[in-house]
């Protein structure tokens, strides 16, 4: 087909382009199901294409192969996600935190960690030192206390550890188990090496502490203010 206006704009012209579009879509997204979905519906698009305006068997062939890898990554995904399986504390966790992973994706991040229980006094975390663990509050309290005092509490669903992580400083502040508690813990190291060898699950712990760290924003800005 010859390049001009009229045929960059022509029924093929508008089909051509409608391939392109959805090959750059589809770099655009962070979920690698949708990617693929967008490149197999792109190389589909530029087989009918080649086929019917460019006449074209080895760009047929070569879209073709495109779409046959990307089935295949889809359902070698799809499997993975199939036979993944999570007891109940860890559904509860995926659910609140984890849920924009895929399951197989969310399994990975829970073998780096290991579940606990505390009890009353246990620290998780001591002021002015090094953060070692990003604690997931399953169930329990923890109470903060910053040069002895207690400043606030940590219920389930809570994250504690995460300031440190984010900024890499030593604890503000000292977390105390104040009642039968239990939670995940992951060392803080896994999660720095995450970011170098699989950033998409270090963000994904991330956006689960930022959605944490609205939440207690919230609570706090709930509380009764002090007057007098």
């Amino acid at each position: 087909m010859e390049l001009t206006l009229e045929s960059a704009f022509s029924t093929g012209g508008l089909v051509g382009h409608t391939s392109y579009l959805l090959l750059v879509a589809s770099m655009l997204m962070r979920d690698i199901t949708r990617l693929r979905i967008l490149v197999i519906a792109s190389a589909l698009v530029a087989i009918t294409y080649d086929t019917i305006w460019l006449k074209d068997p080895i760009g047929v062939f070569w879209e073709t192969l495109l779409v046959t890898v990307n089935v295949v990554q889809i359902a070698l995904i799809w499997n993975k996600n199939r036979r993944t399986r999570f007891n109940a504390d860890e559904q509860a966790l995926v659910n609140a935190r984890l849920s924009r992973l895929d399951p197989h994706f969310a399994r990975a991040i829970l073998n780096m960690g290991f579940w606990a229980d505390g009890t009353a006094g246990t620290e998780l975390t001591r002021q002015n030192r090094p953060v070692r663990f990003l604690v997931y509050l399953l169930s329990g309290q923890v109470d903060i206390m910053c040069d002895g005092h207690k400043v606030g509490t940590c219920g389930p669903g809570n994250f504690i550890g995460e300031m440190s992580l984010l900024d890499n400083s030593n604890a503000s502040a000292t977390a105390v188990v104040a009642a039968p508690s239990r939670y995940w813990m992951i060392p803080t190291y896994e999660i720095r090496k995450m970011r170098v060898v699989a950033p998409e699950l270090a963000e994904a712990i991330e956006m689960g502490i930022a959605q944490d760290l609205k939440t207690k924003i919230l609570a706090l800005n709930a509380r009764p203010k002090a007057t007098g």
